[in-house]
C-alpha cells in the first residue's frame, strides 16, 4: 500500500473525494483509503465483509460482486476506483466489461488504480490455490484502459525481490504435473505452507524491503516484479 499511496499522492483528488474500493475483502485497502476521503468497499463475500467492518467504522460496506459493478452504482458516482488484486481472479467474467463498467462510474477527471499479480510465467501452486485465472503485463491495462475510454496514465512492476525465488517455486511446479490444474490432489500441510503468513520476523524485514522498495520506485522504474501496479484517468 506504500507505493499505491505515492501514486494516489499524485493524483491531488479533491478534499471530499467519494472512493470505491472494489473487491475490498477483509478491508485493510479500505481501511488505508480512508485517509483520502468517503470509501465505498463492496465484495461478493459476506464473510470477509464482517471483517472489514470490525476495522472500517467510516466506510460504506455493502456486498456486490464486481461482475455487475454498472448496476450497482450510478455513473459518475466516485473520484477514485481501487482494485486491489481482484481481476485475475477465475470468478471474474470480463476483465474489459468491468473495468468499462467502472470507467462509467468515475467523474471526469476521476482516476482508477489496481494492483494485479504480474507474468504469466511466476504461476505456482499459490495462485491454484488462489483460484487465479491468469497475470498480466502492464501492456494489457494500456489495452484495457485505452478500450474502456480511460487514459493510461502510468504503472510500474513491484517485488522485484520476489522474482527469482517465485520463478523457482514455478519451474519446480511445473515438475510435477500430476498437481498441474488440480490443487485437490495437494496435502493440507502444502497448502498450509503455501498459503501461510512469514514469521514475525521475515515479515518486517519484508516490510523494510517493501518501504525501501517503494522510495526507489519513486524516481526509478524496474521492468519486472511479482506484482504490477496501473493507473488511469478518465
Amino acid at each position: 500500500l506504500t507505493l499505491a499511496g505515492r501514486f494516489i499522492d499524485r493524483m491531488f483528488l479533491p478534499a471530499a473525494s467519494r472512493i470505491l474500493d472494489v473487491g475490498c475483502g477483509a478491508g485493510g485497502t479500505t481501511q488505508y483509503l480512508q485517509r483520502y476521503g468517503q470509501v465505498v468497499g463492496i465484495d461478493r463475500s459476506e464473510h470477509s465483509l464482517v471483517h472489514a467492518r470490525s476495522k472500517t467504522n467510516a466506510a460504506l460496506l455493502a456486498q456486490a460482486d464486481a461482475n455487475t459493478l454498472g448496476t450497482v452504482f450510478r455513473a459518475g458516482s466516485f473520484d477514485l476506483i481501487t482494485f486491489f488484486n481482484v481481476l485475475y481472479h477465475k470468478w471474474m467474467v470480463d476483465d474489459q466489461a468491468i473495468l468499462t463498467a467502472a470507467a462509467r462510474l468515475l467523474r471526469p477527471g476521476g482516476h482508477l488504480l489496481l494492483t494485479e499479480p504480474a507474468f504469466n510465467m511466476l504461476a505456482r501452486r499459490k495462485d491454484r490455490l488462489q483460484m487465479a485465472k491468469r497475470r498480466y503485463r502492464l501492456g494489457d491495462f494500456q489495452i484495457f484502459f485505452q478500450t474502456a475510454g480511460l487514459h493510461y496514465d502510468g504503472g510500474q512492476y513491484f517485488t522485484a525481490l520476489g522474482v527469482p525465488a517465485c520463478l523457482a517455486m514455478a519451474f519446480w511446479d511445473r515438475l510435477r504435473p500430476s498437481q498441474n490444474g488440480d490443487h485437490s490432489t495437494e496435502t493440507s500441510d502444502e497448502q498450509v505452507g503455501e498459503m501461510s503468513v512469514p514469521a514475525a520476523p521475515i515479515n518486517r524485514v519484508l516490510q523494510h524491503y517493501m518501504n525501501v522498495e517503494a522510495r526507489v520506485l519513486g524516481t526509478l522504474a524496474i521492468p519486472v516484479g511479482v506484482t504490477l501496479l496501473a493507473t488511469a484517468r478518465k
